[in-house]
This record gives C-alpha cells, sequence and structure tokens, in this order.
C-alpha cells in the first residue's frame, strides 16, 4: 500500500527557505513539525501518511545524520555515507508512488518541515533548489529516493547494490535526462551493469558517460529499450559504450581509430566484478 504525502504550498515553501537559509542545523533542530497549515493533501484519494509514520522517518533521517556526525559539518566522507544510507531508507520506509515522488511539493515539506534541520546540516546555507524541490536531480531528500528508485532489483540479494557504481554527479549526468532515459528503472539498471564491467583506468569517466549518453539520446526515437529483455539491452549498451571509448580516445587524433577500438575491447576485460 503506498501512502500520500502532505505538500507544502510553493509561497509558504518559498518563505522558510529564505527564512531558514542562514540558520545553522542546532538553530532549526527545535523548528521542525509534522504537520503545517500550508500543507494540503492532492484530491486523488489514497491513504495519507500520519504522524507515527512522519515521526518515524524523521528519527531513521535523524539517527543517520547523527552516524556522519550531525550536528557537526560533515567531511566529504560523510556525506557520501550519508546519501548513501539515505537513500536505501527513504525507498524502504516512505512508501511513496512514483508519481507522488515526481511532487516537488512532497519534498519540500520533508526537508522545510519535518526535517529543516537535517537538510541544512547537508547542505549549509542551501540554495533554494535543494530544499524547494524545484528540481529533484538536486534536492536533498528528493534526489537519494529517485536514485534508490532507479537502481532497485527486488530480486539481488542486496537490491540497493547498484547505488554503489556510479558517483552522485555521474548519476545525475542520467537522470537530468530522465524525459528520455532516467525515467526507465529497466534501462538505468542496464548501464549500471554495463559500467561496472568496465575498466575506465586512465580515462575521464565523466567524459566517456556523457558521450554515452549523448549516444543513447539519439538511439532512444528508434528503439523501445523497455521491449528487449535483460541480456539483449545490456548486449545492445555494451556496444554502444565501446563505441563510445573509440570515438572519445580518437578524437584528439593522437591514436588512430583501430587502436581505440583495441583499447576498447580491452575495457571490458578489465579487472571489475561482471554483473551478478
Amino acid at each position: 500500500m503506498t501512502l500520500l504525502y502532505p505538500r507544502l504550498l510553493r509561497h509558504r515553501a518559498k518563505i522558510l527557505a529564505a527564512e531558514y537559509k542562514e540558520l545553522n542545523p542546532l538553530d532549526l533542530h527545535n523548528r521542525w513539525a509534522l504537520a503545517d497549515e500550508s500543507a494540503v493533501f492532492v484530491a486523488t484519494g489514497g491513504t495519507r501518511v500520519d504522524r507515527d509514520k512522519l515521526q518515524f522517518l524523521r528519527d531513521i533521517v535523524i539517527d543517520l545524520a547523527k552516524e556522519s556526525g550531525f550536528p557537526e559539518p560533515p567531511d566529504s566522507r560523510q556525506k557520501v555515507t550519508f546519501d548513501l544510507n539515505l537513500a536505501v531508507a527513504l525507498h524502504k520506509e516512505m512508501r511513496i508512488a512514483p508519481a507522488e515522488a515526481a511532487a516537488g511539493d512532497v519534498w519540500a515539506f520533508l526537508a522545510l518541515i519535518v526535517l529543516p534541520d537535517v537538510a541544512h546540516w547537508r547542505y549549509p546555507r542551501p540554495p533554494a533548489d535543494r530544499v524547494l524541490g524545484s528540481d529533484l536531480t538536486r534536492h536533498v531528500l528528493g534526489r537519494m529516493w529517485w536514485r534508490a528508485h532507479l537502481v532497485y532489483s527486488p530480486a539481488d540479494s542486496e537490491p540497493y547494490a547498484a547505488l554503489h557504481v556510479l558517483g552522485e554527479a555521474a548519476f545525475d549526468q542520467i537522470y537530468a535526462r530522465r524525459a528520455a532515459l532516467g525515467g526507465s528503472p529497466h534501462l538505468i539498471k542496464s548501464i549500471l551493469r554495463v559500467w561496472r564491467r568496465m575498466d575506465l583506468k586512465g580515462m575521464t569517466e565523466r567524459d566517456i558517460l556523457r558521450d554515452f549518453l549523448k549516444r543513447l539520446l539519439r538511439l532512444a526515437p528508434f528503439v523501445v529499450f523497455e521491449a528487449l529483455d535483460e541480456s539483449a539491452l545490456d548486449e545492445e549498451l555494451v556496444e554502444i559504450a565501446k563505441e563510445t571509448v573509440v570515438g572519445v580516445l580518437s578524437a584528439g587524433g593522437q591514436i588512430s581509430v583501430e587502436e581505440a577500438a583495441i583499447h576498447a575491447a580491452r575495457v571490458f576485460g578489465g579487472s571489475r566484478s561482471p554483473a551478478p
């Protein structure tokens, strides 16, 4: 059973975002709440989340933040650890449907009403999109729920293992193209399986991924990725990945296309473990 979450009206959200921007986590630790008079539920029917569930979610996230040093500023390692643990916790516990999770106002309610102290601990003096939900690729909470949702494989012994394949910046490249690519968990999981097999030592992963996604976008109008089974889709993406490596390595003219093709073949014979 999925749950409906309150949506914070935009005018109220903008006021709070501006008011809270200069405050620190300890200032905000006494300003959180489980409800707000400017929060509403959509009139579509469904089970509304109750206060006990919101309190449960807050307790979980607070505990994760404390494990990463809250309320002291987290270092880079603590940020990564918190984000990945947060992604799993939100996806497991919220019981929210993707259509509901696509609403930025839901995430604004959680970041500015239920968890303002954690939101401003993770991103001190945050730009508005980190808390308002105007861009879900950047929202402190929403981006991590979506990251977990797109890699979730319930049949695997570790359903969220693919969270560790790409870093945040790389994953955001995929999600930013969600209209054509990022909205398909089937495709995202295949990208991550293929990426896990690649040994990109000596190359810039960001550049390879950017070119790879451009090639996928050009192909998207002509291929129904969802219609391909897992094996066929992986094979297709492997070929695109090889073409990408050849294109990137030979673009500067320092090596020939033939030499780049040999290197591309080696990319899939490297040390990374094959996908399970």
